[in-house]
């Protein structure tokens, strides 16, 4: 089961860069027992080794995530920005898109990260979701959103 609440939500976030915005998720997840201290600096050191941006449209997503070790219990952390920031692009590390959404995967099963990265694919491979996403207000309405579509309650 895929630990997933308001705690989990940042909206608004004014952050400066990736590192921070993986920092600060992965603080969400550790503060709820989740993840293990030093799951943040996993998954940016993984990032840094295979980006996790993806050039969706009309805007681009990103889906850090690090291996199962220091994940205590599957989850996810989303953070919707207010400026977007700079991830390298999952298919060309050498392309630098402009990320608006970033959903942290913490999954304990890599079998069990394999389908939540496809059924969140899918769902973000239609924009309008993006956009119903992204003009969501309160860390609430982000959480009954996300349930619903991915299908978590």
């Amino acid at each position: 089961m895929l630990a997933f609440n308001e705690s989990s939500v940042m909206i608004d976030l004014d952050a400066p860069d990736a590192h921070t915005v993986i920092s600060l998720l992965a603080e969400a997840l550790h503060i709820q027992g989740l993840v293990s201290a030093d799951y943040g600096k996993q998954t940016w050191t993984r990032e840094l080794e295979h980006p996790t941006g993806l050039p969706t449209k009309p805007f681009s997503i990103a889906f850090p995530h690090a291996d199962a070790e220091g994940v205590h219990q599957s989850a996810l952390a989303v953070a919707i920005l207010r400026n977007p920031i700079k991830f390298q692009n999952m298919g060309d590390p050498d392309e630098t898109l402009d990320v608006f959404i970033v959903l942290m995967l913490a999954n304990k099963n890599p079998e069990e990260q394999i389908q939540t990265l496809r059924n969140l694919a899918m769902l973000f491979g239609q924009p309008e979701k993006l956009v119903e996403l992204r003009d969501l207000t309160t860390n609430q309405a982000v959480t009954a959103w996300l349930k619903q579509e991915l299908l978590l309650n």
